[in-house]
């Protein structure tokens, strides 16, 4: 509990200084599209968001891990770049919140989704994000879900989930 009581001092005093917007997804709105800040993020849950990629026929959900180094952390500026060449459209997911690297202006279409702890009510990284992806690939069994919920990329066609991967490669 001290840890969510941290990032809400945190948030709160995010949104005093400016540097990053929160705004929570309403699917009667389409903030995704509709700004070009990229500093402003959009709290959501992989229901909302799932529902909200049956409007693109190639969509690519990527995992962000803002601090990341290893070899599967990719630019989100590159990343876009590749996406938009190959008719894609790329949404950021940040696994976790860190203003530092959030309120970074990024070269990307759409706005930075957080995930809403609150609506998973938790605070813990892995239980909020394992619910997410599991709302975001709802239709695979448990025994897939445990094999393909640590993959940074999940792409979709209108909506449907087709496929998990790690590596910028695999981008078709």
């Amino acid at each position: 509990m001290e840890v969510f009581k941290v990032c809400l001092v945190i948030i709160r005093k995010q949104k005093k200084e400016g540097k990053i917007n929160f705004l929570k997804f309403d699917t009667n709105n389409d903030y995704l599209n509709s700004y070009s800040d990229s500093t402003t993020i959009v709290l959501s849950n992989g229901k909302e968001i799932k529902k909200y990629l049956k409007n693109f026929e190639k969509s690519i959900i990527y995992i962000w891990s803002p601090k990341c180094k290893s070899r599967f952390c990719y630019s989100l500026n590159l990343l876009q770049e590749i996406c938009s060449q190959k008719g894609i459209e790329l949404f950021v997911v940040a696994e976790y919140y860190d203003s530092k690297y959030m309120s970074k202006n990024y070269k990307i279409s759409h706005l930075i989704i957080g995930i809403d702890t609150q609506y998973y009510k938790t605070n813990l990284t892995s239980k909020y994000l394992s619910k997410f992806i599991k709302d975001l690939i709802d239709e695979v069994d448990d025994t897939t879900f445990k094999e393909i919920y640590n993959a940074k990329f999940f792409s979709f066609r209108n909506g449907k989930f087709e496929k998990s991967f790690d590596s910028i490669e695999d981008i078709k």
